[in-house]
């Protein structure tokens, strides 16, 4: 019979309780004595102990990765692919928020790393943390000469840097963008800060942006809505797509200002509509620590998907709306409109954030008629999806 794994969890870096593996193929967290501040909205502390029937408990596998470096974390340790488990107690010592796991039978450390000659492969399996998204991504720190560099296994890491596919090699440029214009329409604080830049030792050009689970070196409580609502990952972790909008409305009751929080939600999912931003899933939305509470985080992962329609990325919008995710095409005002229900929004709130995103068509037409750093037939389809958007929203 396998012996069954535990790990000490962790919370701005002091324990909080232990996260263990049951017979039955399930888990249970259970918090230390004395500890009064819960960890995530799904794990209240006034339940001491939670179990989860199947696998391990969702709030904790989404802070495993997926994609790109789900695949180097697991291969080059021997962890296999879809062990969430083994491969938070490798590599979960510091996860995105202020989560982490450490491994007290240090078990990942008789698991000799394969050697990754790669520059990227290598920065992204040296130190004992990982990150959640499928694009390839690494923790980046400053280099102190304006630039940036892969951080190193114990030192603050409040850059990841994204690296595009190889398929889409303007998959960076393109978010860059992308991340510029929704700064136009919604005001820089709505959104990551972001830029364009080379990291030491790894060609091409990444997207590096600053993390807002990150301040002065202090760790913030910051969690997805799919860890808010304890949503199962399912398989493939295509369970951030099994939701619709009146999932995000609870995940939303955990906010410390929710009517001004679902207004900039919905204004966002607007500016997201108007970019192309088709894969707002569950876990594109966060809530993070704030000196007033939980509130909803800047926007992140923005990338004007629906240019890539003929590479077969998808243009359906990450959530349902009744069962059924609908194209980029079929959003318009008064599917809008009925979404700000969905959310606990008024239509008087609604129409109103609609309308101070009209007051920015100017300063995007303008942005947009000085060139983009896209080749001209992704800028002509940029500029075209844009106007054809504008019109279904505002007429």
């Amino acid at each position: 019979m396998a012996t069954l794994r535990y790990g000490i969890v962790t919370f701005k870096d002091q324990r909080v309780g232990i996260l263990s593996e049951l017979a039955g193929g399930g888990t249970r967290f259970t918090y230390d004595d004395g500890v009064d501040q819960s960890i995530g909205c799904a794990l209240p502390v006034s339940r001491k102990v939670h179990e989860y029937p199947h696998g391990i408990h969702p709030f904790f596998a989404h802070l495993a990765p997926e994609g790109w470096l789900r695949e180097r974390q697991s291969a080059f340790a021997d962890i296999d692919r879809d062990d969430d488990f083994g491969i938070l107690l490798a590599f979960g010592v510091d996860c995105i928020g202020a989560v982490g796991i450490i491994d007290p039978g240090h078990s990942h450390d008789k698991v000799r790393l394969k050697s990754a000659s790669a520059p990227l492969d290598a920065a992204a399996i040296t130190a004992e943390r990982t990150i959640s998204g499928v694009q390839a991504k690494i923790l980046c720190a400053a280099n102190g000469a304006g630039g940036f560099r892969p951080a190193g296994a114990t030192e603050a890491s409040p850059f990841i840097a994204k690296f595009p596919e190889s398929r889409l090699p303007d998959m960076v440029a393109n978010e860059a963008t992308t991340m510029e214009l929704l700064r136009i329409l919604l005001g820089g604080d709505e959104v990551a800060e972001s830029r364009l830049a080379t990291i030491d030792g790894i060609d091409g050009i990444a997207l590096v942006v600053s993390r807002f689970d990150r301040a002065g070196g202090a760790k913030l409580r910051c969690e997805d809505f799919a860890q808010a609502l304890a949503q199962p990952p399912g398989l493939d972790h295509h369970g951030k797509y099994n939701a619709g909008y009146e999932a995000i409305g609870r995940a939303l009751e955990h906010s410390a200002a929710r009517l001004l929080d679902a207004r900039r939600l919905f204004k966002r999912l607007a500016a997201y509509v108007l970019l192309g931003n088709v894969d707002c899933h569950l876990k594109n939305w966060s809530l993070v620590e704030t000196e007033d509470g939980l509130r909803l985080s800047p926007a992140y992962d923005v990338l004007n998907g629906y240019l890539y329609a003929d590479a077969g990325y998808t243009t359906r919008f990450g959530l349902t709306i009744g069962t059924e995710r609908l194209h980029w095409e079929r959003y318009d005002r008064a599917l809008l409109l009925g979404i700000a229900e969905e959310i606990g929004l008024t239509r008087r709130a609604a129409e109103g954030a609609l309308a101070e995103l009209g007051r920015g068509k100017s300063a995007l037409d303008k942005r947009l008629a000085q060139g983009l750093r896209l080749d001209e037939g992704r800028s002509w389809a940029y500029r075209a999806a844009v106007a054809a958007a504008w019109e279904r929203l505002h007429g």
